[in-house]
């Protein structure tokens, strides 16, 4: 992460990048998503965590999710 990422809870620099994890990647997909689309992509969630006070922001590529979102 870049020194000039703030968290959008404290205001804090200290930020170090993240995922998400179950048993595999977490992915984020549309809601209303057909289910040929869900089988077949879905948009990687990334993440960073403030060091400072331990706030987790999300966020996924938005291009990839306009293009799902697009397809269903």
């Amino acid at each position: 992460m870049s020194a000039e990422e703030k968290c959008v809870k404290c205001g804090g620099t200290n930020m170090v990048p993240s995922e998400l994890q179950s048993t595999g990647k977490m992915y984020a997909r549309p809601k209303k998503a057909k289910l040929s689309t869900i089988l077949t992509t879905g948009v990687l969630i990334r993440g960073s965590i403030c060091l400072d006070c331990g706030h987790v922001d999300l966020s996924v590529d938005v291009e990839k999710i306009k293009a799902v979102s697009k397809a269903s």
